[in-house]
């Protein structure tokens, strides 16, 4: 335990320390709530359903990775994509000229769900090699049983230095994966682009990163915060 304790703490100074602390505590105070405990049946049955591995939580501590990035990640948990219908309605998106990025992807679970809609793309970002390998076999497990609409590719590197397609629209997809040092160069980056780019942003922590462009318009879809660029909203 203790250990594991000074792993996680490894590297952080005494503010990245006590933000860690009130993490952890408001994410347990969530997940003991009914609300989570429903959320969490309903991965697990993704799982039952499939025979992928996506639910199980991994701590950063775990995995094989690059220690001054890990300051700023957070541990992998899975993100439910039951209202992935009504966010890509409320954005109007164009599925054939689109692709879906999930910024910190872990097992795959957003990649996978976006994927049973028949985007041009489907890409996970990830920096975790050992979540990335997982991510490639839950791939070829739903590859297998004809279960995917859009290709799927995952990239093992840092999100912060990402370049994302241009050739395309995208629809950008984070559920809190990282902290202000890596979201910036990710918000710059989606910022100067000039192709309509649209953002689904759960626990959107890091917010300011966009804000602070002016060039985002804010919405909502199933509580949920979305952004759009200039482009996308003249589409």
């Amino acid at each position: 335990m203790l250990s594991s304790i000074t792993q996680r703490l490894k590297g952080r100074s005494m503010a990245q320390i006590v933000q860690l602390v009130g993490h952890n505590i408001a994410y347990h105070a969530r997940e003991m709530t009914p609300q989570a405990r429903r959320r969490n049946r309903q991965f697990r049955a993704f799982d039952a359903q499939w025979g992928t591995d996506t639910f199980g939580m991994r701590e950063l501590h775990t995995l094989s990775v690059d220690p001054d990035l890990a300051v700023h990640a957070r541990r992998y948990q899975a993100s439910n994509g039951g209202n992935m219908p009504t966010w890509f309605a409320d954005l109007n998106v164009d599925f054939a000229r689109t692709a879906f990025i999930d910024f910190g992807c872990g097992k795959g679970r957003a990649v996978l769900e976006a994927a049973r809609f028949p985007f041009a793309r489907v890409i996970g970002v990830e920096f975790a090699p050992e979540l990335v390998e997982i991510a490639e076999r839950n791939r070829a497990i739903m590859m297998a049983r004809g279960a995917l609409a859009a290709p799927v590719e995952f990239v093992c590197m840092d999100a912060g230095r990402y370049e994302p397609p241009t050739d395309l629209d995208l629809v950008c997809f984070f559920y809190d994966p990282f902290g202000d040092a890596v979201m910036a160069p990710v918000a710059d980056r989606l910022t100067a682009l000039d192709q309509p780019v649209s953002i689904i942003y759960l626990e959107p922590n890091c917010i300011g990163q966009f804000r602070r462009s002016g060039r985002w318009t804010e919405g909502v879809s199933v509580d949920n915060l979305v952004l759009r660029n200039p482009a996308a909203l003249a589409r």
